[in-house]
């Protein structure tokens, strides 16, 4: 299932509507997963690799090696596993034109340097260019905040960094799973001084965007 939805993210759950839940990504149930006589097992060493013994016992298992900023090394594995590698490749070269033309069409807002920003249960994190969000920014060719414009995956940071946070604009999301926690750290660090005196944010230019998507 996903971390977020019941039991699909939003975004995918009708593409997800005859799909069979095996568990969390880190607790899949391995009864469930036999019960389904697989062809195929994909996964993931960061989230699976204690259980791949068991899982290729099932079926044939194929494991990518990390998460974090590989979704295109990733997808080119599983596709190709799956006998689909010429459609991922073609996908892949469509979303790297698109990039281009984002980045054609942007033009001298390339220059602008983007922040990217996560609360969570009692975590905050500053989310470096290891990342999903990180990748395609780099890709598409933004500048990062000079505290952010490092290979790495992200920091969990306390009040004291918030102005590490600085930039031209700041995107930032709430992991929220319905028990209000999310929301409340978010609530809590917006409303810090410190926040509230970054100048992206008295620019307006502080963004919340959906952390599924």
């Amino acid at each position: 299932r996903s971390w977020l939805g019941d039991p699909w993210y939003a975004h995918i759950a009708a593409d997800m509507a005859d799909v069979t839940v095996v568990g969390e990504e880190s607790a899949v149930n391995l009864e469930t997963i036999a019960a389904l006589q697989l062809d195929l097992i994909v996964g993931n060493k960061t989230r699976q690799e204690k259980i791949y013994d068991q899982l290729s016992a099932i079926a044939p298992t194929v494991m990518s090696e990390r998460l974090r900023g590989d979704w295109k090394i990733n997808m080119a594995l599983y596709t190709d596993a799956v006998g689909k590698g010429d459609e991922g490749k073609a996908a892949l070269d469509a979303f790297d034109a698109r990039v281009h033309k984002i980045a054609e069409a942007a033009g001298p807002a390339l220059q602008e340097e983007v922040s990217l920003g996560r609360f969570m249960p009692s975590l905050t994190r500053i989310y470096y260019k290891d990342t999903f969000a990180g990748l395609i920014l780099g890709e598409i060719g933004f500048a990062r905040p000079a505290t952010q414009d490092k290979p790495e995956f992200a920091d969990a940071i306390g009040k004291e960094r918030i102005p590490e946070l600085e930039g031209d604009r700041l995107f930032y999301y709430v992991y929220e799973t319905g028990d209000g926690e999310g929301n409340s750290q978010a609530a809590d660090w917006t409303s810090d001084p410190l926040w509230l005196n970054l100048d992206v944010v008295k620019a307006g230019k502080a963004y919340a965007v959906d952390d599924a998507v």
